[in-house]
């Protein structure tokens, strides 16, 4: 699982480029990043492979299947959201080059092996046209905005979701990534 965390991790770092200011050991999930700016913007990322659904009922939706380290299958976990940092989970698909971002925020509590999925025609989308987005209306009735890009847009969504989240505790929202 590290070589292909690392490979995830890579992946997200060379789509930030020259915006990377540092970043926190390959190896460990979630990966932590700090961009350049006047005020740096700290990152939390939980990093997963997005995975085509498999059986009749899941084949229109790709996902992600949250696993952290130290954490017991079935156990339920927190995702971090300590330190100033802007916490996101992210999916990527190495062979569409897709990122696709889930607002951490509205999942306070998983399960070590349940999943986020998202539509496959807005992971198509992304892929064709750049970016693409899905509302999905959650078991608690909260509206989260799931949001897919290729690496080149990827400032862009990340100011996205930024934005949808609700914004950094400043309430500015960092334009340089665009």
């Amino acid at each position: 699982m590290t070589a292909l965390t690392v490979r995830l991790h890579e992946a997200f770092l060379a789509s930030l480029g020259d915006r990377v200011l540092s970043y926190s050991e390959l190896t460990r999930k979630p990966l932590e990043v700090d961009l350049c700016a006047s005020e740096p913007l700290l990152l939390r990322i939980y990093l997963f492979t997005l995975v085509g659904g498999a059986g009749e009922r899941k084949r229109h939706e790709y996902k992600v299947v949250l696993r952290v380290r130290a954490q017991r299958v079935g156990e339920y976990g927190s995702f971090d959201h300590s330190g100033g940092r802007f916490t996101a989970i992210v999916g990527y698909n190495p062979d569409l080059e897709v990122f696709v971002f889930w607002d951490a925020s509205l999942h306070p509590r998983f399960k070590n092996g349940g999943n986020l999925q998202v539509r496959d025609d807005v992971v198509r989308a992304a892929a064709t046209r750049g970016a693409a987005e899905q509302i999905r209306v959650l078991t608690s009735g909260a509206r989260e905005v799931v949001l897919a890009c290729q690496a080149s847009e990827i400032g862009r969504t990340l100011e996205a979701r930024i934005a949808a989240t609700g914004g950094l505790a400043d309430d500015e929202c960092p334009t340089f990534l665009s």
